[in-house]
């Protein structure tokens, strides 16, 4: 199954740096989004560091194989994170991820941290659990490919899908300031841009205290 994207990124009203980063590989039915943490230039390195390690990726014709060079290159990100902290002595670099690889009629979902995946299906489900907790009225990370943590915790799913099917990646940038019921209703939509659209005109007339990225995968009809 071939399936198209469309994205949209935001440094949103507060911040001068968008520390976000993303991929979208429709050819190798690859997607990635990345929220940096650490501060702007860590943040921003560790983000732009997962997306670029996949931007030569040469997939197999295996689907095993190929989610075994997507691990490969996740734990080589963590490591190279890790020298950048014992060098640099940083307080700490990290990012979240949230990675959809799709071959055939088979996907797979790797995240880690809390951006998200949305799968829409007739109703909307969101296939991944957020690794935070509320400490002090704040959401903290529970989980992320960061320094100077040593272990590396990824979650992964992997399921069926069908043609149909549509998917929405993003950070909290998004989803924090839009509730899912308009989610819901730009899913809907037949034509994954105008379904952008939507998220794009409603997230935008908030406050958007942080930065956005959205990633749509699915039939375009352009």
């Amino acid at each position: 199954m071939q399936f198209d994207s469309t994205y949209f990124t935001h440094p949103g009203y507060k911040r001068e740096l968008n520390e976000d980063s993303f991929l979208c590989d429709d050819k190798n039915s690859l997607w990635i989004v990345c929220d940096g943490m650490g501060g702007h230039s860590n943040g921003n390195f560790a983000s732009r560091l997962i997306t670029d390690l996949f931007e030569d990726i040469i997939f197999s014709n295996s689907f095993s194989q190929n989610i075994e060079l997507i691990q490969n290159c996740l734990v080589k990100a963590h490591k190279i994170l890790q020298k950048k902290v014992n060098i640099n002595s940083s307080d700490i670099i990290g990012t979240t991820i949230v990675l959809l690889y799709i071959f055939e009629n088979r996907a797979i979902c790797i995240h880690c941290g809390d951006s998200r995946c949305y799968l829409f299906q007739n109703s909307l489900k969101c296939i991944t659990k957020d690794h935070a907790k509320q400490l002090n009225g704040q959401r903290v990370l529970t989980s992320a490919i960061n320094a100077p943590n040593k272990k590396l915790s990824l979650e992964k799913r992997t399921f069926y899908i069908n043609e149909n099917d549509k998917f929405l990646l993003c950070t909290d940038g998004l989803y924090d300031f839009i509730s899912e019921d308009v989610i819901l209703y730009s899913m809907r939509q037949k034509d994954i841009d105008k379904s952008m659209d939507i998220l794009i005109k409603n997230v935008l007339k908030t406050k958007a205290e942080d930065n956005i990225t959205a990633l749509l995968i699915g039939k375009s009809f352009k």
